[in-house]
């Protein structure tokens, strides 16, 4: 199938044949598939899925259930979109962090995770599982609170405002900030942190636990040289990804 073309009459039919449809109910197959490219073309979709579809004793096709996931991305031109979010059933603190513009998602552990990067905090989640292991108890050991990922503007707001959603879960005992420079150098980040902790300070927030932080990259020896000398309370600076991981892992479970 030609993306660009889409899904035709002749190329659902197509699709209605390869799929082993009975003859009798193929023109409404054929309807349905037309009208699932359409929605998902119409509502910028990434995923349109029908499953079951079923026929019906007196010979119908009806689509049972479906998913549809939408391109957040596309927001500005699907202001309708809006009106579909059930706010209700959403996580307060994931709901707070979209209003901030953060990359959040809610999970079920105790240390809380920043880093700049989808992979890097992917891969970070996973370290602090790893690590967490050593401290199960009943068959279940420390685990990462949540994803987070400030992407590549660790500005002091934007760090403030994710330390502020993460102490806001009250299953977090320690938080993670796992950064590499790159584009956005550690110094920066660094700055940006000791700044946090004044916006958050300002704001009549404390740091209630221990932020344990790794810094590797672009001017990562600048970066922790900032945080050695501004002796935030509650903050370890770590050399490795590892042992970072263990050391927050360790506070938790304290």
């Amino acid at each position: 199938m030609d993306a660009l073309k889409g899904i035709d009459e002749a190329t659902a039919r197509e699709i209605t044949s390869k799929g082993g449809f009975p003859a009798d109910v193929a023109d409404q197959v054929v309807a349905v598939v037309q009208k699932l490219w359409g929605v998902f073309v119409a509502e910028d979709a990434t995923l349109v899925e029908v499953n079951p579809l079923v026929r019906t004793n007196d010979g119908r096709i009806v689509a049972l259930d479906g998913k549809i996931t939408l391109d957040e991305n596309a927001g500005f031109r699907q202001a309708g979109h809006a009106e579909l979010e059930d706010e209700a059933g959403a996580d307060p603190l994931e709901a707070k962090a979209r209003a901030k513009d953060l990359n959040y998602v809610k999970l079920d552990g105790e240390v809380g995770i920043i880093g700049n990067g989808a992979g890097l905090v992917m891969s970070t989640l996973d370290v602090v599982a790893y690590a967490g292991e050593e401290y199960a108890e009943n068959g279940r050991g420390v685990k990462p609170a949540n994803f987070l990922d400030i992407g590549g503007g660790a500005s002091a707001e934007v760090m403030a405002d994710g330390l502020e959603i993460i102490l806001g879960d009250p299953s977090v005992r320690s938080v993670f900030v796992n950064v590499f420079g790159g584009i956005t150098s550690c110094d920066a980040v660094a700055n940006g942190i000791v700044q946090a902790f004044a916006l958050l300070q300002g704001r009549g927030d404390e740091i209630s636990h221990p932020l344990v932080v790794r810094l590797d990259g672009n001017n990562a020896e600048e970066g922790r040289r900032i945080l050695t000398e501004a002796k935030l309370p509650l903050l370890e600076l770590v050399d490795t990804m590892d042992g970072a991981a263990a050391r927050a892992a360790e506070l938790a479970a304290k």
